[in-house]
């Protein structure tokens, strides 16, 4: 998980909750117009990453039989009606794009599918765990929380760290509990990154440079938005490979989520 930082609402969700302010997000998401609307600002408000696990919010490749790995999740069960005076269903805060967490054949890359093996909002569910796991938008762009092993893809808790931002080692560690963010299907996926990224490494130091050197030339080549806004898919992983190199790279860029 990493910092996300949202923009301001999309104008037709907010133009919708003057006219409608308790409909629901099904009543909501029934115009194209609204959905794709939306869609696009919180795949760009989070650099086209999920959320939670950060892969990329994979699109469909066009005229297939396929679907997005992109979903729109509620980080406060919708389905929640004890206040009469919140409709979580269309509360901006609320509304995060995440993958299908594992549990979808048809997405465009048939290896996502890694059912029963799955995580996101998929464990979550309707749990109501505002109390119990960090949220991406309230977490802070520095330092990391989170440290990927380089040999297994293993996540965990980077302790030190969360005690320099004040974060909680066990609300931390309950988000990758909760989310399953340190599932196998994860693991895999990250130790893949992470062995190209090694394997840059590696052609790098053969060519004569020095290990620092290196890492210089990954971070600005990897830590940075495409053409297209987003990030490179797991994005800590790669940030805690490359260490202090990374670290001086997002502070050169003005990285804040």
């Amino acid at each position: 998980m990493k910092k996300v930082s949202k923009g301001v609402d999309p104008n037709l969700l907010r133009v919708y909750k003057q006219a409608s302010p308790n409909n629901t997000w099904e009543q909501f998401k029934q115009s194209k117009a609204r959905r794709e609307e939306l869609q696009q600002q919180i795949r760009y408000d989070q650099g086209g990453l999920c959320a939670y696990c950060e892969i990329d919010l994979l699109p469909a490749p066009v005229n297939t039989q396929t679907e997005d790995d992109f979903r729109i999740e509620h980080f406060h069960p919708k389905s929640d009606d004890s206040d009469p005076n919140k409709n979580w269903h269309l509360d901006w805060n609320n509304l995060l794009g995440c993958c299908h967490g594992g549990n979808q054949r048809y997405v465009s890359d048939g290896k996502r599918f890694t059912s029963p093996d799955h995580s996101c909002d998929v464990p979550k569910d309707n749990k109501i765990l505002d109390n119990v796991i960090l949220n991406p938008l309230n977490i802070p762009a520095f330092p990391r929380l989170f440290k990927c092993d380089r040999v297994s893809g293993a996540l965990s808790v980077d302790v030190q760290n969360c005690g320099v931002a004040s974060i909680s080692i066990v609300k931390a560690q309950a988000t990758i509990d909760e989310l399953h963010l340190d599932s196998n299907r994860l693991r895999r996926f990250r130790k893949a990154v992470l062995d190209d990224v090694n394997e840059q490494m590696i052609r790098y130091m053969r060519q004569g440079l020095s290990v620092d050197q290196a890492l210089q030339l990954l971070a600005a080549a990897l830590l940075r938005k495409n053409g297209n806004q987003e990030w490179p898919k797991f994005f800590t992983s790669i940030r805690n490979y490359l260490g202090e190199a990374g670290e001086r790279q997002l502070q050169a860029i003005g990285y804040s989520g």
